[in-house]
């Protein structure tokens, strides 16, 4: 199904000042609710602003799925600006900050993003682990962790439980 435009409007940009920010908005059923696409551009300075968000939240949600084939890495995955992401083969663990804004991507692009904010981090083979994950060379749990239950994996071997999150 495709994205359903649900706002076309035109603001004063924040950085040029001009009533040239186009602003665009979408809403996109997924399998566990819906989603908030925003693509913001200004056509005179092309300030671009994009964001992806729950349009509506839903019950905390884990997801794990076992990576064991290219099928795997290819997986359709929207992470949500509320969710924890762990692959404990890989030592991974990615904690949202306030500025988080979601994504939509595939494991192996996961991975991509994971690897770009390490930046130097990488050198002198830190990373080698996580390249050979991407190539399918070794096998990684990926798990999810989402307070907003929102974030999904399009995948028929993904486990969905919903654990009881503390109040906080």
């Amino acid at each position: 199904m495709e994205p359903e435009l649900v706002m076309d409007q035109v603001f004063k940009c924040p950085v040029c000042k001009k009533d040239t920010f186009q602003a665009k908005d979408y809403v996109y059923d997924t399998p566990t609710g819906k989603l908030l696409l925003s693509y913001w551009e200004c056509t005179d300075c092309h300030y671009l602003y994009r964001d992806v968000k729950p349009y509506e939240t839903g019950v905390p949600v884990e997801i794990t799925l076992l990576v064991t084939s290219e099928d795997d890495l290819s997986s359709l995955v929207y992470r949500s600006a509320f969710a924890e992401l762990y692959i404990p083969e890989l030592g991974v663990e990615v904690i949202p900050g306030s500025s988080y804004q979601g994504a939509v991507s595939t494991i192996r692009g996961l991975l991509e993003i994971i690897m770009d904010n390490m930046g130097s981090l990488c050198k002198n083979k830190k990373c080698d682990k996580i390249r050979q994950a991407m190539d399918g060379k070794i096998q990684f749990t990926v798990i999810i962790k989402d307070s907003s239950g929102t974030s999904f994996i399009k995948n028929d071997k993904a486990k969905v439980t919903r654990p009881l999150y503390p109040s906080q």
